[in-house]
Order: C-alpha cells, then structure tokens, then sequence
C-alpha cells in the first residue's frame, strides 16, 4: 500500500505530497476528481485508483505552470497554448483541466488575446476586416470574438485610416490602380471601400 508520507502546503489549495515509494510532486487540490482534498493528509492509504487521481492532478499542475510561463511572455489564445503544451509532451486531459481552471481565474481569455494580437499587428500590417478575422480564427478565436475584437479596434482606429496606410503601400510600391485592388482586396478590405478610395486618390 502506497501512503502519503509528508505534505507541504504551497498555498491554500496547492500542495507538496511526498510518497512512501519515494516520489514527490506538486499538485493543485481542485484538480481532484476522485480523492477529496480535505482527507489529503500525512498517513493517507492510497489504493491505485487514488494514487492515479492524485497524479493526473500532478500533470495537470505542471501544464499549468507550463502555460503560465508561456502567458508571462505574452497573451496566448486556448488553441495557440494548447498546441504549445501538446507539443512540449503533455496529455490532452491535463492541458485541458489546466487551461479551464486559468480561463476561470482570467488568466487566459481570447478576448484579451485578440485584442494584443490586433494592437500588434498593425504596428507591421494595414489589413482589412475579413483578413483580420481570418487570421484571428487561423490562430483559435472563435468567429463571434473575432468579429467583435475587430469591430471594436475598427471603432478605434478608424478602418477608412487603415486603408489609406495600404493605399499609400500600393503608391509607394508602384502598383497600378488595377493592381492595387487585387492587392487590396487579398489584404480584406472591403470591394467597395476600395473602388471608392482608389477612384477618389488614385491619379
């Protein structure tokens, strides 16, 4: 019988356990399907089961920090973080038990992504609405949060500005009036905002 031998409490609901066969990890006591987390204590007889429960709440602790080293760096989108956890190894369930408890905490939020990720972008890039929202869901954000996240920097930038920035690209490359378009139009802007900027500027 595997026994818990010593426990050290790291916060309110993060823990320490060190097991009798020797090993030691953390583990986030809410993670916890199985074992309720108040009779989490030294002496605890585990039977397989339990000792599963309390490991899978182990994977999922580290995923956890995993990704908080990743939204340290920058905001990250579920689809973008969970691709990065993939790849560095961990198991579907861990990732996922992870990302809900850091959604729920506010700490991963597409929205927020959505937004740094456009204030980024056009440092670089003058796209329109349908690029932006296309790129947006190319990276995980779900369509309806795309489309808001760009209305609401739209409302703030002004997309008749943005387009003037692509128009004068297209004048500084040399394009001509028909080759703009195309180019415009790849880029997501509107076919009848571009018609009628390039009809007005182009000369």
């Amino acid at each position: 019988m595997i026994v818990v031998t010593s426990i050290k409490r790291i916060s309110q609901d993060c823990v320490q356990l060190t097991l009798s066969v020797g090993s030691c990890f953390f583990l986030r006591l809410s993670y916890l399907t199985r074992v309720l987390p108040e009779v989490v204590d030294e002496g605890l007889e585990l039977s397989d089961m339990d000792l599963e429960d309390l490991t899978n709440a182990g994977f999922a602790y580290n995923a956890e920090r995993a990704a908080l080293s990743c939204l340290e760096r920058s905001e990250h989108s579920r689809f973008i973080l969970l691709t990065k956890l993939r790849r560095k190894g961990f198991a579907l369930q861990s990732i996922n038990t992870a990302l809900d408890f850091l959604e729920e905490k506010g700490l991963l939020n597409d929205t927020r992504y959505a937004e740094a990720w456009l204030r980024n972008r056009s440092i670089s890039h003058a796209e329109g609405r349908t690029k932006l929202i296309s790129e947006l869901c190319a990276r995980g954000v779900d369509r309806k949060t795309a489309e808001k996240a760009v209305s609401d920097y739209f409302d703030i930038v002004g997309e008749d500005f943005v387009l003037q920035r692509a128009i004068e690209k297209c004048r500084r490359l040399g394009k001509s009036a028909e080759e703009a378009r195309r180019y415009l139009a790849r880029k997501g802007f509107s076919p009848l905002k571009v018609k009628n900027s390039i009809d007005r500027l182009w000369h």
